[in-house]
């Protein structure tokens, strides 16, 4: 037979490359060294066009996130306060002129939702749970639900973690015999009281950075809410359950929810909006449960900063603090510009 003539394919070729060599730059220009850096850099304000730098420095700092829901149906546990993280004197830098804010919402049926600035933010309260259901984590954790023949147990605070801790820990449920109780939700200096007492956890005093109370960007005190005009921020709402003829159980301080232990003392307060705190629950909460109070970020510019400042949209403003600084209130996200 005859031979075979057919020829085998030959390899692919390489791959071509482009070579820059950078000379000369306009006076005022980037380089492209700086280009790439900031292009391949990661992290907060990287990964975009280089364009000046802008720096607030020996800020007192207050971030606080959304509250956790208290748990609805029966002996629920209180919503977990939303993280809560107090900076006495830092600094943040934007690549612009302007800085994004975010404020978390209040979680309804739900964990908080979280709040930032620059790199730092902070994490949503856990929801409170019912019926022997673990409560949820998060900046602080919501209440563990109560039942017959079992209990849940709080959830975990300070989720994810960070130094020192933005929260605590919710109250665990009981289960009855004796008294079938939600825990109180956690806020941002103690846990939650577990199951009967159900208390909600405290919150913390922003006092020693943004100045004794009275303050105009201070919250005043909720009508069934732990206090908070005095400056005190991220308190755990309270748990339910127990029953008719039994006591009502208290939020924290700084705007946590109260309970109800009587189906006819109607179902546990919200948290109070701007404050952080978690939702209160009753001993039958309905659907959907009390909702967490939103969260709010403080910013203290000391006088030394140069240029003036503006808190965009209008709800949020700029008001005059302690020692001639100014403080950039956000109530809800927004935009703070340096000018």
């Amino acid at each position: 037979g005859g031979g075979n003539n057919s020829a085998a394919a030959g390899g692919q070729g390489g791959s071509g490359v482009v070579l820059i060599k950078e000379l000369n730059k306009a006076s005022g220009m980037w380089n492209l060294k700086t280009h790439f850096n900031r292009m391949t850099a990661g992290g907060c304000g990287a990964s975009t066009w280089p364009k000046p730098e802008v720096s607030l420095t020996g800020l007192g700092l207050l971030v606080v996130a959304g509250g956790g829901s208290g748990g609805a149906g029966c002996r629920g546990g209180g919503g977990g306060a939303g993280g809560f993280r107090l900076f006495p004197c830092t600094s943040i830098t934007t690549y612009d002129a302007n800085f994004t804010v975010t404020v978390g919402g209040g979680g309804s049926n739900a964990n908080g939702s979280n709040s930032s600035i620059a790199c730092i933010t902070s994490t949503g309260g856990g929801k409170g749970n019912n019926w022997h259901t673990d409560g949820a984590a998060g900046g602080s954790g919501g209440g563990g639900g109560g039942g017959v023949g079992g209990q849940g147990s709080g959830g975990a605070g300070n989720t994810p973690p960070v130094s020192p801790p933005q929260g605590n820990p919710g109250g665990n449920g009981i289960a009855y015999p004796p008294h079938a109780t939600g825990g109180g939700g956690g806020g941002a200096s103690a846990a939650g009281t577990p199951g009967p007492n159900a208390t909600g956890g405290a919150g913390t005093s922003v006092t020693p950075v943004f100045g004794s109370a009275p303050q105009p960007f201070y919250i005043a005190n909720g009508p069934a809410n732990g206090a908070s005009a005095c400056g005190t921020f991220a308190g755990g709402g309270a748990g339910g359950g127990c029953g008719p003829g039994s006591n009502a159980t208290s939020g924290g301080a700084g705007g946590g929810g109260n309970g109800n232990r009587s189906n006819s003392d109607g179902p546990g307060n919200p948290g109070t909006a701007n404050t952080g705190g978690g939702g209160g629950t009753a001993y039958n909460a309905p659907t959907p449960s009390t909702q967490g109070g939103s969260g709010i970020v403080l910013i203290k510019i000391p006088s030394d900063n140069p240029g003036s400042y503006t808190a965009a949209p209008g709800t949020n403003s700029i008001v005059c603090g302690p020692c001639s600084s100014k403080i950039a209130v956000f109530k809800v996200s927004g935009t703070l510009t340096v000018n």
